[in-house]
C-alpha cells in the first residue's frame, strides 16, 4: 500500500507499508505487526489491542504475571527522580493521587465508557472529577496526536530511541510500540499514517519493561531497556472486563 503524504522534516514524500503479519490473538489481547519505510529506513511496529472481553486500565500496583485476568502490562506516566512518584495528577480506581510536579501536555481518561485522550487544560478539572466519580482512571503524559494532527514536542530534542504510545483510531484503541531507534516526530507521523486520531506517549527509555500473555498463557516480555524497572510507579494494563 503506497501512502502519499506532505513533505516533512524527517519524511520523504512517500511512505511504504512493507508488511502486516497475521494477528496473534489471545483471550485478552490481539497482537499484530507492521513495517513502514521512511526515506531509506524501515521501522517495525507492534500493536496491542484488547479483545471484546478486555479493556485498558491504569494501575499503581505492579501487575502480577500470575494474574490471568491481566493480558498486558506496560509503563504509562513518567516517574520522577528520587523519591520516585508519578509525574502529574493521576486517578486510579477513583482515588486521586497528586504530587507537586509539572503537568504534562495531555491526559488519558479511562472509564466504563472507554478511553479518552485530550490536550491538558490545567484550569479544567472535569476529566479528573469524572474519573473520581465513575471510579475510573486518569494519568497525564505528552500528547502526540490531537484531532489527527501532530502535536510538537521538544523534550527529546534530536534523540532517537524506542517509542510507545496509546492510540485511538476510528475503529479501535491500541498500544503501538517500536524497538527501533526513532525520532519522536517520525514516530508521531507514523502513528497518524496508521490512522491515529488521538495519541498519548507512554514512558520508554530505561522504563520500557512490559509483557503480554500469549494464547497459550505464556508471558512474552517486551521492551529492551529495563534499567529503571525497579523504580516504576505506574502501569497501563489490558485486563479482563
Amino acid at each position: 500500500m503506497l501512502i502519499e503524504m506532505k513533505k516533512g522534516l524527517f519524511f520523504a514524500a512517500l511512505v511504504f507499508v512493507v508488511s502486516s503479519l497475521a494477528a496473534q490473538r489471545s483471550a485478552l489481547v490481539v497482537v499484530d505487526t507492521l513495517s513502514m519505510q521512511v526515506d531509506t529506513t524501515v521501522f517495525h511496529f507492534t500493536t496491542y489491542a484488547p479483545t471484546a472481553e478486555a479493556c485498558f486500565a491504569f494501575s499503581t500496583t505492579k501487575p502480577d504475571t500470575l494474574n490471568r485476568n491481566i493480558g498486558l502490562s506496560v509503563v504509562a506516566a513518567f516517574t520522577s527522580k528520587a523519591p520516585e512518584h508519578i509525574v502529574g495528577t493521576s486517578v486510579c480506581k477513583g482515588k486521586k493521587l497528586y504530587y507537586p510536579t509539572e503537568s504534562e501536555s495531555g491526559y488519558c481518561l479511562i472509564t466504563s465508557s472507554g478511553v479518552e485522550i485530550n490536550p491538558l487544560d490545567t484550569n479544567d478539572a472535569t476529566p479528573i472529577t469524572k474519573a473520581i466519580r465513575e471510579k475510573g482512571d486518569y494519568f497525564q503524559q505528552m500528547i502526540l496526536v490531537n484531532g489527527g494532527k501532530a502535536v510538537p514536542t521538544t523534550i527529546f530534542r534530536n534523540r532517537t530511541t524506542a517509542r510507545r504510545a496509546l492510540v485511538i483510531t476510528a475503529s479501535q484503541t491500541m498500544l503501538v510500540e517500536t524497538d527501533d531507534r526513532i525520532h519522536i516526530d517520525v514516530f508521531t507521523d507514523c502513528l497518524i499514517r496508521m490512522g491515529a486520531i488521538q495519541a498519548i506517549y507512554l514512558d520508554m527509555g530505561s522504563w520500557s519493561e512490559g509483557w503480554y500473555r500469549t494464547n497459550s498463557g505464556q508471558i512474552c516480555r517486551i521492551g529492551k531497556n529495563w534499567k529503571s524497572s525497579h523504580l516504576q510507579t505506574n502501569w497501563l494494563v489490558i485486563q479482563k472486563r
